[in-house]
């Protein structure tokens, strides 16, 4: 496993680079929470703000209908229903719905391609909504 690890790291940060690159491409007004340098941040994990919308919370419950599991606001507030004092403490909009997606060496382009896909038709209908 350690012998394999140098192309397991490349592989998720490819994915996590990858998924970068379209959000940006396809949402508008996305944005990134925390650091975005490669060399600075963690490879396997990417939390994203995205758009305002009527109905935020929405947003994570549409991603698991469609068969993609993500987490809400950043890991210190995971299984809490309160908003997450890191993303406040950088400067996150608490109206932005944030999403934590996390990479594994298992995971695939063609699943972030299908993430991006639902994530634009969601957005589009809640931001029009």
């Amino acid at each position: 496993a350690y012998q394999e690890m140098e192309v397991h790291q490349n592989h998720i940060l490819s994915l996590k680079s990858y998924m970068m690159a379209q959000l940006l491409e396809t949402i508008p007004d996305v944005q990134f929470n925390g650091e975005t340098d490669p060399e600075k941040s963690l490879y396997t994990v990417l939390n994203v703000s995205f758009p305002e919308m009527e109905m935020a919370e929405m947003l994570l419950f549409s991603l698991d209908i469609a068969g993609i599991s993500a987490s809400g606001g950043s890991a210190c507030s995971s299984g809490t229903d309160i908003g997450s004092h890191v993303l406040t403490g950088i400067g996150a909009s608490p109206a932005r719905p944030a999403i934590r997606f996390s990479f594994s060496k298992y995971n695939t382009m063609a699943e972030i391609d299908y993430t991006i896909s639902k994530l634009k038709e969601i957005c589009l209908t809640q931001v029009q909504a």
